[in-house]
């Protein structure tokens, strides 16, 4: 994978190079190393098909399409990228891939800060000195004083771009499906099933674990039938379609009523017209008049959207209940966290009190999670008299315990 120019002198790189061999320049955003997790490589393609979209539309004078560019690369660097990299970033041990992670934000950020520049001149420029002269000191005084990026085409990996578009469709639908059904995302389920149309790869197996860890669920599996997790039934609009056919209404319901519902869906959602025979004549109608009611298995729950359906199990085992009530403890201990100010690496004690006997085993069964989640190093059923820096009763699974927490 090739680095860019030198942002000094405008020599090529080799790959991961920190310095120019032609005038010795510090480089503030050089790649890091090919990363083995997709979440690096997705958003380093991402920051060079954002570069090369911004490049083209400036060189239009079309200022709009390239901020457009910039606020949707700005959404997916906060809201999946890091949201999805954050137990990466927080580990308490350097290792690579903790740095790996370190290294391709670094370098998507200062890129990032450069493709600002001409839009937010002084926050750029703000973001500029903590970044890069904070610690380079023999950089450009100035971010405007830096060259444009340039496009590294071979790390826009389009198949990885349109895998991780896929990945997030999946895991929304799978999350609007939990809403659907009332469960919250911290309660884990067994599985959830999809299905995406025809002519769409299913997910890699590194992309399935991501989407799987978002929707909270142990598996994620693809049915290539879509009739395997959801039936459709088709109702006649009367309202529109009764005014339309007059007597022959209840014609048109009868053999839609018919009709082939998953090849009448696909129709529907290509927003093509759907074709009924009546009597010796073929009637047209059009995707707006038809109401699609989904009605999926019992203990499934059901979401759709642009040729993708998403299928969650809503049985909640007493082990999968037991895992979601602990899950609610660490989210009352990382709230006494905050809290009490500690810092992100702070190494803790959690008192956990007043806690029935059901509870409790709970809690000793999923202990390494929870110990893990918080950073605890002990947790303590019995006060043992020492203060404590946070306390507070809450409610986990209908019971109050009491939540403690010292450094």
């Amino acid at each position: 994978m090739e680095n860019a120019t030198c942002e000094r002198c405008g020599q090529r790189l080799p790959p991961s190079a920190r310095f120019c061999g032609h005038c010795g320049a510090k480089q503030t955003a050089t790649l890091p190393a090919v990363s083995d997790n997709p979440l690096d490589r997705w958003i380093v393609a991402r920051i060079n098909e954002v570069a090369a979209r911004c490049t083209v539309a400036l060189r239009d004078s079309d200022a709009y399409a390239a901020t457009m560019a910039v606020e949707a690369l700005m959404d997916d660097l906060t809201n999946w990228y890091v949201r999805r990299s954050r137990r990466r970033f927080w580990k308490s041990e350097h290792d690579t891939d903790k740095n790996t992670a370190y290294a391709t934000l670094y370098y998507v950020m200062v890129r990032l800060i450069k493709l600002l520049a001409p839009f937010t001149p002084f926050v750029s420029e703000v973001m500029y000195q903590n970044l890069v002269r904070a610690v380079q000191p023999e950089a450009y005084e100035s971010v405007h004083h830096c060259a444009w990026p340039e496009v590294d085409e071979a790390a826009i990996n389009a198949t990885l771009l349109e895998q991780m578009a896929l990945a997030r469709r999946v895991a929304s639908l799978g999350l609007g499906a939990r809403g659907s059904a009332n469960i919250k995302v911290r309660q884990p389920l067994a599985k959830v099933v999809a299905h995406v149309q025809e002519g769409v790869a299913e997910l890699a197996d590194e992309l399935v674990a991501i989407v799987a860890d978002e929707v909270n669920v142990k598996e994620l599996t693809f049915a290539a039938d879509e009739s395997d997790i959801v039936s459709y039934r088709l109702v006649a609009d009367g309202r529109q379609l009764g005014p339309k056919f007059g007597r022959e209404f209840g014609q048109v319901r009868a053999a839609l009523a018919q009709a082939d519902p998953v090849a009448t869906v696909k129709r529907i959602r290509a927003e093509l017209p759907v074709e009924l025979a009546i009597d010796d004549r073929v009637v047209e109608i059009a995707p707006e008049e038809i109401i699609v009611n989904a009605e999926p298995p019992e203990g499934l729950a059901v979401a759709s959207d642009r040729g993708i359906t998403v299928a969650i199990d809503t049985v909640i085992t007493p082990a999968l209940r037991a895992e979601g009530l602990v899950r609610d403890i660490v989210r009352q201990v990382q709230t006494l966290r905050k809290e009490a100010d500690y810092a992100l690496d702070d190494r803790i004690t959690v008192g956990l009190f007043d806690l029935d006997e059901a509870l409790r085993a709970d809690v000793a069964a999923f202990q390494t999670y929870l110990c893990d989640e918080t950073l605890a190093t002990a947790v303590l059923n019995e006060d043992d008299g020492a203060a404590w820096d946070q306390h507070k009763a809450v409610k986990v699974g209908g019971a109050t315990i009491e939540v403690a927490v010292r450094r």
